[in-house]
C-alpha cells in the first residue's frame, strides 16, 4: 500500500515538474517573439526621430557659409577700425540679420569680430542682446579661427540648455570675424514629450543632452554602452556642472540592443535600441517600455503549462484505459459482466453526449443569430456616419439656393418675369443636385450604379462649379486660373462631375488658407481617349504618410467638425464609376495638384456633316 501511495507521489512529482518545463520553454518563446515584434515596430520610430533631428540641423547648416560670403558682413567688419563709417553699416547688418533669422527660422544669428566680441546679432534689439559681449573663450570661435570652420555643442549659461553652434571664419587676407549660427532643439523635445516618446539623445561623451524627460537631461548613460564611454572629453561642454551616471544595470544584450534595468531617476526595465549620428558623434536612445513583453511570457507560460497538462491528463487516461482492459480480459465471466455494464454506462454516456451535442448546436445557432445582429447594427451605424454627410456635401448648393430665393423675391417686386424664371431653374437644379448628392450617397453605401453614362461638357460642369463657389473664392481672396480646352465630352453625369470637381475645389481652398498669395488652377486637356481634368494649388501639399489614404472614406486631415472625410472618397467612387481615375501628387514648387482622368467621348459625325465637310 505504501509503495503505491509513493509511486503515485511520484508520477505526481513528475507530471509537475513536466508543466513546469512547458510552462517555462513557452513563456521564453512567447517573450522571444515579442521582443521581436517590439524591435522590428520601434526601429522605424528610431529612423525617423534622426531624420527629424538631421532635418533640423541640415536646414541651417548653410547658414554661416552664406553668412561669411555676405558683402553686408564683409563691408561691416571691414569697417570696424573706423567707428564712424561702421555704426550705419552695423545697423543695417543687425537688421538685415534680424530678417534673415525670421525667414530661416534660426533661433539665432550673430558675427563675431577678430577679437571675439559680438558686433552684430539678430536680437541686437533686445534687452539682453549679444552685441558686445566677448565669445573669444568660447570653443567654437576659437576652433573657426583655428580651422575656417566648426560645430560644437555646449552648454548656454543664459538658458541652462545645450545648444548646438555652427561657426565660419570670414577671411581675406587676414582675420575679419566669424558668423555663427546657434540651432536649438526644444521643439523636437516637446513634440516627443507630447507624442509620449522616450527618447535620449547623448554626445560623444555618452552624456544626454536632449531627452523628452528633463530628468535624463544632463546625466551619463555611459553604462549602457561601450566602457569607452565612461571615460569623457576634457573639454567641459557644461561649464562644470557635476554629470552623474543614470543608475541601472543591462539585463540582457539582443545584437545592437539592450534590455536594461533602470533605477533613477525613475524605476523600470525597458528595451533600448540606439541609432547613431556618425556625422555628429550623437547617439539617439530609444527606451521602450516592456509592458507588452511581460504579458506575452505571462500567456506563454499559462497556454504552455496549460497543453501540457492536457497531454498528460491524456496520457493517464489511455494508460486507465489499458489498465481496466487488461484487468476485464482475466476472467470472461467477469468480463461479461463488466461489459454489460460498461455497454450500460457508455449508453447512457452517449445519450448524455447527444443531449450536449444538441445544446451545443442550439448554442451555436444563438451566437451566429446574435453576430448577425452586431453585423447588422455596425452596417446601420456607419450608414448613419454616411448620411451624415449630406450636410457637408449641400452645405453649398443650400447657400446658392437661399441667395438665389433672395434675389427671386427682389425680381419678383420689381416685376421682372424672366429672371425669376431663370432663378427658379437654377434653384430647381439646385434641388435636383442635392437629391442626387443624397442619391450618390446611398448608391455608394450599397456600390450601386445609378445609371447609363451619357456625355457631358466639361466646361459646362467646371464653370457651374465655379459659380457655386464664387462667394466662397471672393471671401478667401484666392486667385482662380483656368485653362479649359472648349468643347471637351467625357462619359458620365453632369451633377456628379460637378461634384467631383467641387470636392476637389473646396479641398483646394482649404489647403491655400493662410498662404500670402493664394491661387487655384483649373487645366482641363484633351488625350486620345481620355480627358484630364487637373486642380492645383500652391498651399501646405499632402505629407507623404497620408497621400495614399486620402481616398479611404473618413480620412481627414482637417480639424474635428471641419469635415468628414467623404468628399475625396465619394469622388473617388464616382470617378471610378465613370471607368476613370483619380490620383494626387505634390508639386515639387510646393502645394499639390489632384488629377481626374476620364474616357472621352466623341461626337459621331453625322451623314449631312459629312456631305458639308466633302
Amino acid at each position: 500500500m505504501l509503495r503505491s501511495h509513493l509511486r503515485q507521489f511520484g508520477l505526481f512529482a513528475c507530471a509537475i515538474g513536466v508543466i513546469g518545463l512547458s510552462a517555462f520553454a513557452s513563456q521564453h518563446v512567447w517573450r522571444e517573439n515579442g521582443l521581436k515584434s517590439l524591435q522590428a515596430v520601434n526601429e522605424p520610430r528610431l529612423q525617423l526621430i534622426a531624420n527629424a533631428i538631421n532635418a533640423e540641423i541640415g536646414r541651417q547648416d548653410h547658414l554661416p557659409v552664406v553668412l561669411s560670403l555676405d558683402a553686408d558682413v564683409q563691408g561691416a567688419l571691414e569697417a570696424l577700425r573706423d567707428p564712424g563709417r561702421s555704426a550705419p553699416l552695423l545697423d543695417r547688418l543687425n537688421r538685415k540679420l534680424a530678417r534673415l533669422s525670421l525667414e530661416a527660422n534660426t533661433r539665432a544669428m550673430f558675427v563675431i569680430g577678430p577679437d571675439g566680441t559680438v558686433v552684430a546679432s539678430d536680437d541686437w534689439d533686445a534687452p539682453d542682446t549679444l552685441v558686445g559681449r566677448n565669445l573669444a573663450d568660447r570653443p567654437y570661435f576659437a576652433l573657426a579661427v583655428a580651422n575656417n570652420e566648426s560645430s560644437y555643442l555646449g552648454l548656454e549659461p543664459s538658458t541652462n540648455r545645450v545648444r548646438y553652434y555652427l561657426a565660419q571664419a570670414i577671411r581675406d587676407t587676414a582675420l575679419r570675424g566669424v558668423a555663427v549660427v546657434r540651432i536649438e532643439f526644444d521643439a523636437l523635445e516637446a513634440a516627443w514629450e507630447k507624442a509620449g516618446e522616450r527618447v535620449v539623445v547623448t554626445d560623444s561623451d555618452g552624456v544626454v543632452f536632449l531627452s523628452s524627460d528633463p530628468a535624463y537631461r544632463y546625466r551619463g548613460f555611459g553604462r549602457f554602452e561601450s566602457p569607452m564611454r565612461l571615460v569623457r572629453s576634457v573639454t567641459d561642454r557644461y561649464l562644470g556642472a557635476r554629470v552623474d551616471d543614470i543608475d541601472g544595470q543591462i539585463l540582457e544584450r539582443r545584437g545592437a540592443d539592450l534590455v536594461v534595468r533602470i533605477d533613477s531617476p525613475e524605476q523600470g526595465t525597458y528595451l533600448s535600441q540606439t541609432n547613431m549620428l556618425p556625422e555628429y558623434g550623437w547617439t539617439i536612445h530609444r527606451l521602450t517600455e516592456l509592458t507588452t513583453v511581460n504579458e506575452d511570457q505571462r500567456d506563454g507560460a499559462i497556454i504552455g503549462g496549460s497543453l501540457s497538462a492536457l497531454i498528460i491528463i491524456l496520457v493517464l487516461y489511455v494508460l486507465q484505459r489499458h489498465r481496466a482492459f487488461l484487468a476485464a480480459s482475466k476472467s470472461g465471466a467477469e468480463l461479461q459482466r463488466q461489459v454489460a455494464e460498461r455497454t450500460h454506462e457508455l449508453s447512457e454516456s452517449n445519450t448524455s453526449l447527444h443531449s450536449e451535442i444538441e445544446e451545443r448546436r442550439r448554442t451555436e445557432a444563438r451566437l451566429r443569430a446574435t453576430q448577425n445582429e452586431l453585423v447588422q447594427a455596425g452596417k446601420l451605424a456607419a450608414l448613419g456616419q454616411m448620411s451624415a454627410a449630406i450636410a457637408h456635401e449641400i452645405n453649398q448648393p443650400l447657400a446658392a439656393i437661399r441667395t438665389f430665393m433672395a434675389s427671386t423675391k427682389i425680381f419678383v417686386q420689381r416685376g421682372d418675369l424672366g429672371q425669376v424664371t431663370r432663378n427658379l431653374d437654377l434653384i430647381t437644379d439646385l434641388a435636383e443636385r442635392m437629391a442626387s448628392i443624397t442619391g450618390h450617397l446611398k448608391t455608394f453605401a450599397r456600390k450601386s450604379e445609378p445609371g447609363h453614362p451619357e456625355p457631358v461638357a466639361v466646361e459646362r460642369a467646371v464653370e457651374r462649379t465655379l459659380v457655386l463657389l464664387g462667394s466662397q473664392i471672393r471671401g478667401a481672396g484666392v486667385r482662380i486660373e483656368k485653362d479649359v480646352a472648349p468643347d471637351l465630352l467625357v462619359n458620365g453625369h453632369a451633377v456628379q462631375l460637378e461634384q467631383v470637381i467641387l470636392n476637389l475645389v473646396g479641398n483646394a481652398l482649404d489647403a491655400v488658407a493662410g498662404q500670402d498669395q493664394p491661387w487655384i488652377r483649373i487645366r482641363v486637356r484633351a488625350f486620345a481617349d481620355t480627358v484630364a481634368i487637373a486642380v492645383a494649388d500652391n498651399g501646405h501639399g499632402i505629407s507623404a504618410d497620408e497621400i495614399d489614404r486620402i481616398f479611404d472614406p473618413f480620412f481627414t486631415t482637417k480639424p474635428l467638425g471641419k469635415g468628414l472625410g467623404l468628399g475625396l472618397s465619394i469622388s473617388y467612387g464616382i470617378v471610378q464609376d465613370f471607368g476613370g481615375q483619380i490620383y494626387a501628387v505634390n508639386r515639387p514648387e510646393g502645394g499639390a495638384e489632384l488629377t481626374v482622368e476620364l474616357p472621352r467621348h466623341r461626337r459621331e459625325t453625322t451623314a449631312v456633316e459629312k456631305a458639308i465637310h466633302a
